[in-house]
């Protein structure tokens, strides 16, 4: 599989269907709130200066799909989860200790998915399987139209799979462990990034080459054709470590001049090392 032979992904359907917006139906459950975290404040502050959330590409392992040669392959996300407030402290143990959450209508708006966790062993991942290797198998030069948007499409439903469980290195210690994906409540955002002539799938040959995910990331941010767009009002927390990052992003604030706006952004803050115990 090669990185040029992905085309039209994110385009199907996309202006055949048009469907009346519905009343947002906020969950009796999960929280109606989508939470996206990092390690490292500056780039929240990044964030918040920008009033962006840009993707990178991220690898993923899909080797539980049994596919012959295709162990793993990257795309380009961004990912939050529907966690509630007091279940939040595994989540961020794996992901990062700051934080940044809007209502969940808000995220359903700007095209943020939940992913769909797959059973390994259930008869759905096998017929799953089964259909990708019959497709990939198809000779490129041969193919016709109609197999190459079947193709495309499948690529595009991968996208927003996720194993049920397996191995994933923890992004704050760096340290490779067994893991319930399930219990990250997934939402993705998948840009279109044919805007920007980017490939929607890096294939395994090519991560190798870690300088290349790096740099097509990089050439995302802050880039408004496939970053997700926000206002301060639209924000429903900030979630900081300590009373140090507070202090911090007042002192960000005000060399940003945001004015009267730094009200609405500091009403916003949740600073984690005292609230955690109150969920």
């Amino acid at each position: 599989m090669q990185k040029n032979e992905i085309i039209d992904l994110g385009r199907i359907d996309k202006h055949q269907i048009t469907r009346k917006s519905q009343k947002h139906v906020p969950s009796r459950i999960q929280p109606d709130t989508l939470f996206t975290f990092t390690t490292e404040l500056r780039w929240l502050l990044k964030s918040l200066q920008y009033k962006m959330l840009s993707p990178r590409y991220c690898e993923e392992d899909i080797s539980y799909l049994k596919i012959s040669n295709i162990k793993r392959i990257a795309y380009p996300m961004k990912c939050f989860c529907d966690i509630n407030l007091h279940k939040l402290a595994y989540h961020m143990e794996w992901y990062g200790d700051y934080g940044i959450a809007f209502e969940k209508n808000w995220g359903m708006k700007k095209n943020i998915q939940p992913v769909h966790y797959l059973n390994e062993q259930a008869n759905l991942r096998k017929d799953i399987s089964e259909t990708f290797r019959s497709v990939l198998q198809e000779n490129v030069e041969n193919e016709s139209k109609s197999h190459q948007k079947l193709k495309n499409y499948l690529l595009h439903e991968l996208m927003y799979y996720k194993p049920y469980q397996g191995k994933f290195r923890n992004r704050k210690t760096g340290k490779t462990a067994k893991k319930c994906f399930a219990d990250e409540c997934e939402w993705r955002y998948i840009p279109d990034v044919s805007k920007i002539d980017f490939p929607f799938v890096i294939a395994e040959e090519d991560i190798l080459n870690a300088g290349l995910l790096i740099n097509y990331s990089n050439a995302m941010d802050r880039n408004i054709e496939v970053s997700i767009s926000f206002t301060y009002s639209e924000i429903k927390y900030i979630i900081l470590k300590t009373p140090e990052d507070l202090r911090e992003l007042i002192r960000a604030i005000d060399d940003w001049g945001l004015g009267d706006e730094k009200y609405v952004l500091l009403s916003k803050v949740l600073i984690w090392e005292q609230s955690k115990g109150d969920f």
